[in-house]
C-alpha cells in the first residue's frame, strides 16, 4: 500500500499535469484565468478570472468650467478686473437657471508677472488674477448655447464642459452586473475543459471607472464668433472590470 506521503505526491502531480492541460488548452482565449491547487496554508482551490462590461447611458449633466483671467500694473486693479467679469458670469449662470447650489468655487490666485534681461534679476511688470467656477448646468441639449451665454460680451475668457451623470449608480449597478456574469462564463468555461465542477464565488473585487464621455476646453476668441456654439450630446460609457475567484469542487 502507498503510504499517506506518497499518495499526497501523487495527487499533486496529477494535479500539475491537469494545470498544464487548462494552460495549453486556454492560452486561445481573452480572458486571464487560473486554476489554483490545494495547498497546505496557500489559497483555496479555485478559479480566477475577470469580466468586463459596458453599459451605455445618456447624460442628465454637463459639467461646465469657466474662468476668467485680468492683467494689470497693480494687484488690487487686476483682482478688480476679474471680479468684475466673474460677477456678469454668474449672472449669466443664473439667468440660464443654474442654481445656487450648483454653482461651485473652482480656484483663484494672483501672480505677478516678470520681465527677464541678461545679467540681471527678474523685474515685476504687473500682476495677473484668475478664477475658476465650476457650473452644474442639467439642460443637457442646450449646453452650446449655455456656453454662448456665458463667455460671449466680456464674460468668461476660457471654458471646458464634460457630460456626466448626477447620479451614476443605476447603470454602474448595472454593468457590474454583466461583469460579474461575463467573469462566471469565462470560469465556467475553464472549469469545463478541466473536468471540475465550479462552485460559487468566494472572493470579487472590481475597479469601477468613471463615465467616459466627450469633453472640451476652449479659449474664447473676442469678438466671439456668431454662429452658434454646437456640442452633440452622446452617450457616456460606464465601464466596470471585475475579478472573481469561484470554488471548485
Amino acid at each position: 500500500m502507498l503510504t499517506t506521503f506518497q499518495k499526497a505526491v501523487l495527487a499533486t502531480l496529477a494535479f500539475s499535469a491537469l494545470l498544464v492541460a487548462v494552460a495549453i488548452g486556454g492560452r486561445g482565449g481573452a480572458a486571464a484565468t487560473l486554476v489554483l491547487p490545494p495547498s497546505q496554508g496557500g489559497p483555496a482551490p479555485g478559479v480566477i478570472t475577470t469580466g468586463d462590461a459596458t453599459v451605455k447611458v445618456r447624460p442628465d449633466i454637463a459639467i461646465i468650467t469657466v474662468g476668467v483671467t485680468a492683467q494689470a500694473a497693480t494687484a488690487a486693479d487686476a483682482q478688480s478686473q476679474a471680479a468684475e467679469r466673474i460677477a456678469r458670469v454668474l449672472d449669466r449662470a443664473k439667468t440660464l437657471g443654474i442654481a445656487e447650489q450648483d454653482t461651485k468655487h473652482g480656484g483663484y490666485s494672483i501672480q505677478p508677472q516678470y520681465a527677464y534681461g541678461p545679467n540681471q534679476a527678474p523685474k515685476i511688470t504687473g500682476y495677473q488674477a484668475s478664477q475658476q467656477i465650476v457650473l452644474t448646468y442639467r439642460n443637457v441639449d442646450q449646453a452650446g448655447k449655455a456656453l454662448d451665454a456665458l463667455v460671449q460680451n466680456d464674460g468668461a475668457t476660457n471654458a471646458g464642459l464634460q457630460f456626466a451623470l448626477s447620479d451614476p449608480k443605476g447603470a454602474q449597478a448595472d454593468a457590474r452586473a454583466k461583469a460579474i456574469a461575463d467573469a462566471r462564463s469565462k470560469a465556467q468555461a475553464m472549469a469545463d475543459a478541466a473536468g471540475v465542477r465550479l462552485g460559487a464565488a468566494i472572493s470579487v473585487s472590481d475597479q469601477s471607472a468613471g463615465p467616459a464621455g466627450p469633453s472640451g476646453r476652449f479659449e474664447v476668441a473676442q469678438p466671439a464668433p456668431s454662429a452658434p456654439t454646437q456640442i452633440p450630446v452622446s452617450d457616456l460609457d460606464i465601464v466596470i472590470r471585475v475579478t472573481v475567484q469561484f470554488a471548485i469542487g
